[in-house]
């Protein structure tokens, strides 16, 4: 009922004055079988941060199916008074908190219009204004400098409308399903994971402060951003488990030389979702980046960083209708790897599935659902035939003039100034107990 509903929505689009959303296309190509060169890839980064469209961090980066000049969408659907709420930059590097609910998203969907964002704001004081926001080179410089030197998808879409927890369950299982309650048993779904288990394809997924969780006794709590943890086929399994582990576990990998060949990457104590400090995110995420470029393992790496749900923020685009069911919203997708060519505007529609049908591609996996199956291939973002570039770390030497002025002392110490500490510590850390010192829809942007 539900998804037949939403193919109905999207099916009465029709123009509104004053937004101007690109209409992406709900059709995909066939998936490709093969791709020469695919064997250069041996090990895979999905990095998953929290809680924004692709408009809210990409909407105004040259080149993008992004925001417009006139952007804008209503204060209120049933209130034409109340005037207009349009798009405007942001400074501030916390924000207050906003609704990412399915009943939010669902009204700033709005039957397709893309016109309900401010609106399915409204029980929040502000945050309807506030969902109009972006953030642009000043807030978030590490993220557009990744995006020169590599590949930013403008047509990726989140899988599920209904927020994160959905989201990150799809981007392990092609599919959702509903948690476990206190006390009963843990569902079985089959996950990528398992996949990789029956192909003896090694995998990883850690997680920030999981040691500390795991001593605080709030591994539970973990669930929604780390779903297999509440899986009878992974959390059951022993040997699985185990592959669940603290972030400072691929920091040691890296270095070591023990690097799984699939890694996920969450951040619980670095989201970035409001009202968590982007800042701080930003900076923990790119510095891991930076270490994997720095790695022995660049050459052979590819590396997804994409973001969990919309968060609440605009997002101009209509959500594609995959295998019959709608998308969720647009949110980022970076594509980091030595086989793609700098300023790549990748325009192909592609959703989590896509990320699965990659590492399904790399390692000769069939797709865990038919959704997944229909979703748009990453592989037109890749130069498999090229020679393999040289790591380009993102410099991170320099405060972005808004944090400066408009973040506290305290704020830009704890956001900039801890988290990169945090990394040197864990490499010299990682070298001491190694007894060694310290050590093809492509657009390319003009």
């Amino acid at each position: 009922m539900r998804a037949a509903a939403r193919i109905l929505a999207l099916s009465l689009v029709l123009p509104w004055a004053l937004a101007t959303p690109v209409l992406a296309s709900a059709a995909t190509p066939a998936r490709p079988v093969a791709a020469p060169g695919l064997d250069r890839i041996k090990h895979i980064f999905v990095i998953v941060q929290e809680g924004h469209s692709f408009d809210n961090y990409f909407g105004t980066y040259p080149g993008v199916a992004g925001l417009g000049p006139k952007t804008g969408v209503p204060a209120s659907l049933t209130n034409p008074a109340a005037g207009t709420v349009t798009a405007h930059h942001l400074t501030q590097v916390r924000t207050s908190p906003l609704d990412n609910s399915a009943r939010a998203a669902a009204a700033a969907l709005n039957l397709g219009h893309m016109n309900g964002f401010a609106a399915a704001q409204q029980g929040l004081p502000g945050a309807g204004q506030l969902a109009l926001g972006y953030y642009n080179a000043q807030e978030i410089p590490y993220y557009w400098a990744l995006a020169h030197r590599f590949a930013l998808a403008d047509e990726f879409f989140s899988s599920d409308l209904g927020g994160s927890i959905p989201n990150h369950q799809y981007l392990v299982a092609a599919q959702t399903w509903t948690p476990a309650t206190a006390g009963a048993a843990l569902p079985n779904v089959p996950t990528i994971f398992n996949q990789l288990d029956s192909k003896g394809v090694s995998w990883g997924y850690f997680v920030a402060q999981y040691r500390t969780h795991l001593a605080q006794g709030r591994q539970s709590s973990l669930v929604p951003q780390v779903p297999v943890l509440g899986l009878s086929n992974i959390a059951g399994n022993p040997g699985d488990l185990a592959r669940v582990q603290d972030l400072t576990g691929l920091y040691s990998d890296l270095v070591h030389g023990h690097l799984p060949a699939v890694n996920y990457v969450v951040q619980p104590g670095a989201t970035e979702r409001a009202p968590g400090n982007i800042a701080q995110g930003q900076v923990a995420t790119v510095g891991l980046i930076n270490a994997i470029m720095r790695s022995q393992y660049w050459g052979s790496s590819a590396v997804l960083l994409t973001w969990s749900d919309w968060g609440g923020w605009y997002d101009g685009v209509v959500p594609p209708t995959v295998g019959g069911v709608s998308d969720g919203f647009r949110v980022p997708l970076l594509i980091v790897s030595p086989f793609v060519r700098p300023g790549t505007i990748f325009s192909q529609t592609a959703d989590f599935g896509s990320i699965l049908q990659f590492i399904q591609a790399v390692y000769g996996l069939p797709p865990l659902t038919s959704r997944e199956a229909s979703s748009g291939s990453l592989l037109g973002a890749f130069d498999l035939q090229g020679a393999a570039r040289a790591p380009s770390p993102v410099p991170m030497g320099t405060l972005p003039a808004s944090v400066a002025s408009h973040g506290s002392v305290v704020q830009v110490f704890i956001a900039y100034t801890i988290p990169g500490l945090l990394i040197l510590v864990l490499v010299i850390y990682a070298l001491w107990g190694r007894g060694a010192g310290p050590a093809p829809l492509l657009r390319r942007r003009a």
